[in-house]
């Protein structure tokens, strides 16, 4: 695969089939269902684990939910 840090330079990587599950919440007493998809193709990579991150989530997964950053406190909130 190409990552941004391997330019043009391709490497080799572990690929995984998991499955992800965002938990629901309670709004106004009613628990709202989790988001689950399976079979998600996921890639190995060290680069995230020294970093500090244990995933990354890509388009794939984000096209599916509502993102807002907000960059200025370090607060994200995800909607599905």
């Amino acid at each position: 695969m190409l990552t941004p840090s391997t330019g043009n330079t391709p490497i080799d990587a572990d690929t995984y089939d998991v499955s992800i599950i965002v938990p629901g919440t309670v709004t106004g007493g009613l628990p709202d269902p989790p988001l689950i998809l399976q079979n998600v193709p996921v890639s190995a990579s060290e680069l995230f684990v020294a970093q500090g991150f244990h995933a990354l989530l890509g388009r794939d997964i984000l096209q599916r939910c509502v993102l807002m950053y907000n960059g200025a406190i370090g607060l994200f909130t995800l909607a599905y």
